[in-house]
């Protein structure tokens, strides 16, 4: 696939990229994403539940959290699915706006190929970080010595998650060089210029995911409220 030269030769691959309009390979790629999410994901909550189960903190919680906990991965599954598509379109749409105030011109779809490519290292992310989470499935510590994270598996366990932060971190960087470097070529600007969009563009969308973590947490304490009231007394 040409999109995969992004990651040797990202300057001419994203080049290119904008000049024939790859939107369908884009879409592709993006779509690749939301699977291996949605399987990473999964296999993260999965992790996370059963790490829940098996401290001693899970025992001292009212069966009435489980529906609860239920739910709530439910959600993070429909959101990993969700969100790659929906910050493809927002960055993509932000990126064509504002660097329209710095001279910008060129198409829309240009703007959804660079950035539709520019996920291919979320891509590569995705595929290290699935093997991960499933070896902190089997890492999760038994629950006789789960009180010491320390030891044992609990310890590798903490590693992975570590690792795994900073593989998150290095694809979250390298996808916004990318970015940069494909909306230069898909709205004919510099690069100070595509960066200073990109800047912005990231700043509007901190604040939007600041705001939706705010009243997603309203719901989770009404939520969690409402089941320790319901919970016997």
């Amino acid at each position: 696939m040409g999109a995969l030269a992004v990651i040797w030769a990202p300057v001419r691959t994203l080049a290119r990229a904008a000049e024939e309009r790859w939107v369908l390979l884009a879409f592709g790629i993006v779509a690749l994403y939301a699977a291996l999410n949605l399987l990473g994901t999964g296999l993260g909550a999965f992790s996370a539940l059963e790490q829940l189960r098996s401290g001693s903190q899970g025992a001292d919680l009212p069966p009435e959290f489980e529906g609860f906990f239920t739910a709530f991965f439910v959600l993070w599954l429909v959101f990993s699915v969700v969100w790659p598509f929906v910050s493809w379109l927002l960055i993509s749409g932000l990126m064509q706006l504002i660097t329209r105030f710095f001279g910008g011109t060129g198409p829309f779809s240009g703007m959804l190929t660079v950035v539709g490519v520019a996920h291919v290292p979320y891509l590569i992310e995705r595929l290290i970080q699935i093997p991960l989470a499933g070896l902190q499935i089997l890492l999760v510590p038994d629950p006789a010595t789960a009180a010491d994270p320390t030891t044992g598996g609990g310890l590798a366990a903490t590693l992975l998650g570590l690792l795994s932060f900073l593989l998150w971190l290095a694809a979250l960087v390298w996808f916004v060089i990318l970015v940069v470097i494909g909306a230069a070529f898909a709205r004919r600007v510099g690069y100070g210029e595509s960066a200073g969009s990109c800047a912005i563009s990231c700043a509007g969308i901190v604040g939007l995911i600041l705001i939706v973590g705010v009243v997603l947490a309203v719901v989770v304490a009404a939520l969690v409220g409402a089941v320790g009231a319901a919970g016997p007394s």
